[in-house]
């Protein structure tokens, strides 16, 4: 392979020249950093009637149960929004209840179901809206322990 000497620079040459070109290099220049959400932290209100309100631009939600403190509430979002809803903490042996803010339409509005229910701490989901409906699209879900859906 032929070399080219530039004072103490030693660059290598190939059948296609010296290097890579400007938009090679800005090709290879991809940095992985870290995608950061906004988060919240709140206390779940006191049955369905009155349910702490989730806020629609905050990405991830920090829910804390306990006694006479069970539910929250989640409002339409925006078409391909993603929301994450994680059970932070279960006190007193009190499950998260997730409902639909009142106005959002169906009884499917969690995909197959009306509600989403936790019945342990450290238990997520995660949503996105597809312009109707929040549809689960992860977490730990079945129908009958972790986060139901009902």
């Amino acid at each position: 392979m032929p070399k080219i000497i530039d004072g103490n620079n030693q660059i290598l040459t190939s059948g296609y020249g010296t290097g890579l070109t400007n938009k090679q290099k800005l090709a290879r220049a991809w940095v992985l950093k870290p995608t950061v959400y906004s988060t919240e932290t709140v206390a779940a209100g006191n049955g369905a009637g009155n349910a702490t309100i989730l806020s629609p631009t905050t990405t991830v939600s920090l829910v804390t149960t306990a006694t006479n403190s069970t539910h929250v509430s989640l409002g339409k979002g925006v078409e391909g929004q993603l929301k994450i809803i994680i059970h932070k903490i279960l006190g007193n042996s009190q499950n998260l209840v997730i409902t639909p803010e009142d106005g959002i339409g169906g009884s499917n509005v969690f995909g197959a179901g009306s509600t989403l229910t936790s019945n342990s701490a450290a238990r997520a989901v995660q949503l996105w809206f597809d312009g109707a409906n929040w549809q689960v699209v992860g977490g730990e879900i079945s129908d009958e322990a972790e986060m139901v859906i009902g």
